[in-house]
């Protein structure tokens, strides 16, 4: 916030006229911009940031002279991380599970800001079913959600398979749910058209299926009360 201030009052003496070069006036600018988007990608991203470091400033000024176009914050936060993504950065190399914290904290931030979307609906296992506006199945190769209180070592030994729900809930917040190779395909067939019988008939469980049916059918109501799942 001292840094916005300084450029903020840099800013005010070129428009007095004390400092009439126009490069100047350029240097001012970015060094206000950059102030304004460094704090928006710290409050944005807390944990990206966090196992960044350091190594942030310069990430975000190169982001700043090469890619910056959009006046939206909104759609900031994609292009940053679609520059992050594209960029070859030896702090990818160092820790590379920080793309998909990056991408994590993104998805939090725009299911946080989707437009909202209906809820209920009966639940039938012939029925067609979508994942609302504010949820979206996605895996991760590094335990992202979970970050909170790991360090960077910690994350980067956690190479693994996470497959994730996420969903903004009724109170507003953004939560994610870890689930099962199983009950994820499961989902994601459904979200793609797939009745739910369809979706467990492909699933090739046999004589297990009769047991699995009652949870797996909580599991559907319980997702549609909470406006996860909607009828189509």
């Amino acid at each position: 916030m001292l840094e916005e201030f300084s450029a903020m009052k840099e800013l005010f003496r070129v428009a007095k006229g004390i400092l009439p070069s126009e490069e100047e006036r350029m240097r001012v600018y970015a060094d206000l911009a950059y102030g304004r988007f460094e704090d928006f990608v710290k409050t944005s991203f807390p944990n990206f940031c966090r196992c960044a470091g350091e190594s942030i400033k310069p990430i975000v000024r190169e982001f700043l002279r090469e890619k910056h176009s959009e006046p939206l914050l909104l759609k900031l936060g994609r292009d940053f991380f679609d520059f992050f993504k594209a960029g070859d950065l030896p702090l990818k190399e160092r820790y590379p599970f920080l793309e998909e914290l990056l991408l994590y904290e993104l998805l939090e931030i725009e299911l946080f800001n989707a437009p909202d979307d209906l809820y209920g609906g009966e639940f039938s296992w012939e029925g067609a079913y979508r994942l609302s506006e504010t949820a979206l199945l996605r895996s991760f190769s590094y335990p992202v959600h979970r970050c909170e209180g790991m360090t960077r070592e910690e994350l980067a030994k956690g190479r693994g398979s996470f497959y994730l729900l996420l969903y903004r809930g009724r109170g507003e917040d953004v939560r994610s749910v870890e689930l099962t190779e199983f009950v994820f395909s499961f989902l994601r067939d459904i979200a793609g058209g797939a009745s739910p019988e369809e979706a467990l008939k492909a699933r090739g469980l046999g004589e297990e299926e009769k047991g699995a049916k009652p949870y797996l059918e909580k599991f559907l109501k319980e997702l549609l009360d909470l406006g996860v799942l909607v009828k189509n």
